[in-house]
Formats: C-alpha cells, structure tokens, sequence
C-alpha cells in the first residue's frame, strides 16, 4: 500500500514523452505497455484485473473492504499514466472514463480502427506516397508511418510490396538505384533499402551539390548539344548544312575548278590539256579565280578532311622549291 502510493507521484511527474496522435498509436501502444509494466500495473489495462467486492462479511458484521481501495488507488495510477500520454485530440475520446481499462479500450477503439475502408484508405495512401522534395529520411519515416498503422489493425503490409512501393514512390530521379535494386537476384530487406537509398541520396549531393534527378541532368546536357550543333556549319551559294546530328548523310558532289561543272574535280578534268595549252594567265586573275571557289573563314569546320589537306600542303612546299612554275600546274598540283 505505502510502495504504491509513494511511487504515484513519480508516475505523474514522470509522464510519457509520446503523445498520442492519430499517426502514432502503434509507437505509443508499445511504448505505453512497457511504462505500465515497470509500474507494475498491466493487469488493469489487460482486463486481468477486475477490481474487488466494495464491502466483507464478516459474520454478522459489514465492513468496507480494504482491498478495493488499494485496487482504485493502483488503477488510478494505471489511468494517470495514459491521461498523461494523449494530446487534446486523443483526450476528448475518453471523456467521463474513470478506469484505466475504459480508457485504454475507448483509445484502442478510436485509434485501432480494423475496418475495411480504414485498411483500403491506409494502402492507397502507401501506393500514393512519394518522396517529392523532401528528403529519403523525412519519406522513409512517413512511410513507415502508414506500415505501421496498417501493422495496428491487423493488416500488416507485406516485404516484397514495402519494397516495390518505397521505389515506386523515390521517383524519376532515383530510376537507376531502383533499377539496380530490381534487378538484384535477392531482395533486401525494408531496413537495409532504406539505408541505402539514404547513402544514394548523399552520394548525388556529392556530385551535383543536391540531390536532382540525374536524368534532368543528362536531359540539359542533350538540350545544350542540340543547340551548338544547329545550323553549325555554313557553306557558300546561300546554302545551309546543319550539323552532324541532324543530317549527316549531305555530301557536295566534286566540283571542278577548271571547267567549273560538277561531277569530277581539276586533277581528272577532261579539259585539263587544252587549259594548261593556253596563254599563260596572270596570277592575280588566277587567284581571283581560286578565291571565288574557296570558303574562307577563319573557324576550323568539321567537314575538313585532315589527310587531304595535309598532302596538299606537302605538294605545296614541293613545288614551292620547283621555281619558275606556271600557275595552271600551281593548281593541279593542289589537287593531285
């Protein structure tokens, strides 16, 4: 009686540190059963514990029976204990109980709701959640927020759907991770994904500075590249060539620079001995002539063809040393 009594006080002073809430009752229920325990007082939530006749016979003499009031004194404590552990929403569901049993009943009925619309309501908002801007840790606890009220009811979520749902709900920009994950032939468990997916969200914030979808990164690079590579590339006569990226089957048929017509180039000019048979020609009309078929610009293109320009330039510096040389020869040296 006295060791009851004096332990109340530090029951009271002492209360739960988990408040009750709508989200939480299956971490308060824990919670809750081992504080009652310590306390010694399980019986009287459990229902094993009913309390004791008010009044003893004792003979011909009524007396108020001692162990009732040692019972209400216990049962007290037990119902302190929960008050003290609801927030004001959970409060208002056990107004006028006087015994801990009542309360933890009225808490299990409000709280502890096993009916199907409840289970239907609880899954589609696990299959609807997403990670969003939050973070892995902040979505992981919600999630396991809904597992665990789903645990409550008697409806515990299965392994395999925690796992295809929690990579569902990451997102595009965790589409590798879950792929790698999908792909794995055993299955982690709930806790080790977790854990991992938290060590893939630092790891991105490593490289970009944030944890942003990798493939919106790769998407900026294409977008970047397809801008550069239009209209890259400008040809004379007023006509356009695109990049590579888009068009990479124009080529221009040879154009010979003798004639002036297409379809072969100066070095096989049927023409070739009547041109070189003409008077000699003056070397400024001669390179108007080459300038005007020339593109002269001072930017490198892509088109250059590295291996032609190269014997061209060693052609060049041979016939440099080659003096006097006729300006027609100049020419059909250049494209041998």
């Amino acid at each position: 009686m006295t060791t009851d009594n004096s332990s109340l006080p530090t029951a009271v002073h002492h209360p739960s540190p988990i408040k009750l809430s709508s989200a939480n009752y299956l971490v308060w229920r824990n919670h809750m059963h081992l504080l009652v325990a310590f306390h010694n007082l399980l019986s009287h939530i459990d229902g094993s514990s009913v309390p004791p006749p008010a009044t003893i016979t004792d003979g011909d003499k009524i007396s108020p029976n001692p162990d009732l009031a040692t019972w209400t004194t216990s049962d007290q404590k037990a119902a302190l204990l929960l008050l003290s552990s609801l927030t004001e929403e959970a409060a208002s569901e056990v107004l006028g109980l006087t015994t801990a049993r009542q309360i933890w009943l009225a808490l299990e009925n409000a709280y502890s709701n096993a009916s199907v619309e409840r289970v239907q309501s609880l899954r589609d908002s696990l299959r609807q959640l997403s990670k969003g801007t939050s973070s892995v840790t902040d979505f992981s606890r919600r999630f396991r927020n809904i597992c665990e009220q789903l645990a409550a009811i008697g409806h515990p979520v299965a392994e395999i759907d925690k796992l295809h749902w929690f990579l569902c709900g990451l997102g595009p920009s965790y589409e590798v991770f879950s792929t790698a994950i999908r792909a794995a032939k055993a299955a982690p468990l709930f806790r080790d994904l977790v854990a991992q997916a938290e060590s893939h969200e630092l790891f991105l914030q490593s490289l970009h500075g944030t944890a942003s979808p990798p493939a919106a990164f790769h998407a900026q690079n294409n977008r970047e590249s397809s801008t550069q590579t239009r209209g890259r590339a400008s040809f004379p006569r007023g006509n356009s060539v695109r990049g590579r990226g888009r068009n990479s089957s124009t080529r221009w048929p040879p154009h010979c620079q003798l004639c002036r017509t297409n379809g072969h180039y100066a070095s096989a000019c049927p023409s070739l001995h009547t041109f070189a048979s003409q008077a000699n020609l003056s070397d400024e009309s001669i390179a108007k002539a080459f300038h005007a078929q020339c593109h002269v610009t001072n930017d490198t293109p892509d088109w250059v063809n590295t291996k032609s320009f190269l014997v061209m330039e060693r052609n060049c510096r041979l016939l440099i040393r080659l003096r006097p040389l006729s300006p027609i020869l100049f020419l059909y040296a250049m494209f041998l």
